[in-house]
C-alpha cells in the first residue's frame, strides 16, 4: 500500500476510533466464537484457522475479550 506501518496504525484509528491491533483481535475471536459453535474443530484447529499460532496465546486473548476460555464458550453456547 506504501504506507508506513505508524502511519497506517494512526489513520486507521482516526478513521475507526480503535486502533488495528484491536480491530484484529475483536476480528479474530468473533471468527472463533462462530466456529466454537459449530463444534465441528478442536480449540487447536480453531487457532489457527483464525491466525493465532499459539494456542497459549489464543486461549489468554480470546478470554481477555469474552470472559471465558475457549472449551468453556463452547459448552455455554456450543
Amino acid at each position: 500500500m506504501g504506507l508506513t506501518q505508524a502511519y497506517f496504525s494512526t489513520f486507521f484509528k482516526k478513521k475507526t476510533g480503535i486502533g488495528f491491533a484491536k480491530y484484529l483481535m475483536t476480528v479474530r475471536v468473533d471468527a472463533a466464537k462462530v466456529l466454537l459453535k459449530e463444534g465441528n474443530y478442536s480449540v487447536a484447529e480453531i487457532c489457527t484457522m483464525v491466525g493465532y499460532n499459539d494456542q497459549r496465546n489464543f486461549n489468554r486473548v480470546f478470554q481477555q475479550v469474552t470472559g471465558v476460555k475457549p472449551a468453556v464458550y463452547r459448552k455455554l453456547y456450543g
